[in-house]
């Protein structure tokens, strides 16, 4: 299984050491595969830095937008690019499954042999938090990289980014570019998906609702901060300080 995520030094200081903290709670079976940007993480045991300058793509796109200010976090487009060029270049040759977590969760609970995977239903390409009225939330999904749509899905997926259609879409975050690319391939009946959220798809913040949550907190916005989510019940007193 081979975990990816991507930081930038500011984010590194302020969640991103918990994040390395975490990784001890993932199985020895995992391996992390970091991208960075500006600044030199500490040696952490399984896993392989890429310094983001290595992604070629990720560079072109940094350039071309580099003057331009977004009016919004939907429509900051380098910020969430960051996160599909490390997926296409982590994943695109692997053969085993693949999962996406962002720096600022917290793995604050060992994580069972074998339980992520279980996630993934056989018959699907893709496990992910979506959400009723609103994107599918991408702080977290499961990929079966040797499905035979796989690297046809992820071209497709960058494909937003290397012909600027990503222009057409109501946001142009991950997220968005994720729910545009999934559309396509389960209209055309490519792939089947799988939804984490369960019963709790009308809410804003699903991971921290489901079983997962009993082992990740997912400390996405003014969470960050503060280091735990407070939605997360499973987060005890004692987690939350440490936190």
């Amino acid at each position: 299984m081979r975990v990816v995520t991507t930081c930038h030094k500011q984010g590194y200081q302020m969640y991103g050491k918990r994040f390395v903290e975490g990784w001890q709670n993932w199985p020895e079976e995992s391996e992390l595969h970091w991208y960075t940007e500006s600044f030199e993480p500490p040696h952490l045991t399984r896993c392989t830095f890429i310094p983001d300058t290595k992604i070629q793509g990720l560079q072109i796109i940094k350039e071309r937008f580099q003057h331009y200010k977004p009016v919004g976090w939907e429509w900051d487009v380098v910020r969430y690019a960051n996160k599909v060029y490390a997926a296409y270049d982590a994943l695109i040759d692997y053969k085993g499954i693949g999962v996406w977590l962002d720096c600022d969760c917290v793995t604050f609970k060992p994580l069972p042999v074998g339980y992520i995977e279980s996630l993934l239903p056989d018959d699907c390409y893709m496990a992910m938090f979506k959400r009723t009225g609103m994107h599918t939330e991408t702080g977290f999904w499961i990929m079966n990289c040797a499905h035979e749509q796989h690297q046809s899905f992820l071209s497709n997926w960058i494909e937003w980014y290397e012909s600027r259609a990503f222009f057409d879409l109501p946001g142009w975050t991950d997220c968005h570019t994720l729910d545009a690319t999934v559309r396509r391939f389960e209209k055309e009946g490519l792939i089947k998906t799988h939804s984490l959220s369960g019963t709790h798809a009308k809410d804003m913040h699903p991971l921290s609702k489901v079983e997962l949550g009993r082992y990740i907190d997912h400390c996405k916005g003014k969470r960050k901060i503060t280091g735990y989510s407070p939605e997360n019940l499973n987060r005890t007193a004692n987690a939350i300080a440490a936190a």
